[in-house]
């Protein structure tokens, strides 16, 4: 199953996406938008490039796993394009109670499609752009402040968030077979 990862930003967004097989992700492009988010053009314009079944968004939570103001903001971003594309979006677990109306039919009446249904899921995204600035070179890193940042980082950000939730969905997989003892002799 392939997915395309988002790393929802307030003037632009990161974007990532996994292979076929949805095992692992790889930085895509960086939209540039307003601050009300990704276009329904640029989402229809990925979604017609890509054969995806699924978005995962990141869901920006402060380090003590509350939500804050770009928390909230980042939701609707998030519902609108879900309600675009017709999906129905989902929260992590532990955040159910913090957006009750998540989830309902409600938030899937979006627009009337040919394509097969797609999932929306939001994602913890926690220190994934720390961990994308940790990718950079040095000589990278000290060219860069909170005004130069650069916007590849964005989509490096963007599979970071799309390579945890596909590790998260693989982790249940059945666990691989014992390797021999080295002092066993092989035949």
């Amino acid at each position: 199953m392939r997915w395309l990862g988002f790393d929802l930003g307030e003037k632009r967004t990161g974007v990532a996406i996994s292979n076929p097989e949805g095992t692992f992700a790889v930085p895509l492009t960086v939209l540039e938008h307003d601050e009300s988010g990704p276009s329904p053009e640029q989402i229809d314009a990925l979604l017609g490039e890509h054969e995806v079944q699924g978005i995962v968004a990141g869901l920006p939570l402060s380090l003590s796993g509350s939500p804050s103001q770009h928390t909230h903001r980042t939701v609707r971003i998030a519902q609108a394009i879900a309600f675009h594309i017709g999906a129905t979006l989902q929260l992590p677990a532990d955040m159910a109670g913090e957006y009750p109306d998540i989830g309902t039919e409600e938030s899937v009446r979006g627009r009337d499609t040919t394509q097969p249904s797609l999932r929306m899921m939001l994602w913890d995204e926690r220190l994934s752009t720390w961990e994308a600035q940790q990718l950079l070179p040095p000589s990278r890193k000290r060219k860069q402040n909170g005004k130069g940042k650069t916007k590849r980082l964005d989509a490096h950000a963007a599979a970071i968030i799309l390579q945890s939730y596909l590790d998260s969905l693989h982790s249940n997989d059945a666990p691989l077979p014992d390797l021999p003892d080295d002092d066993v002799t092989q035949p």
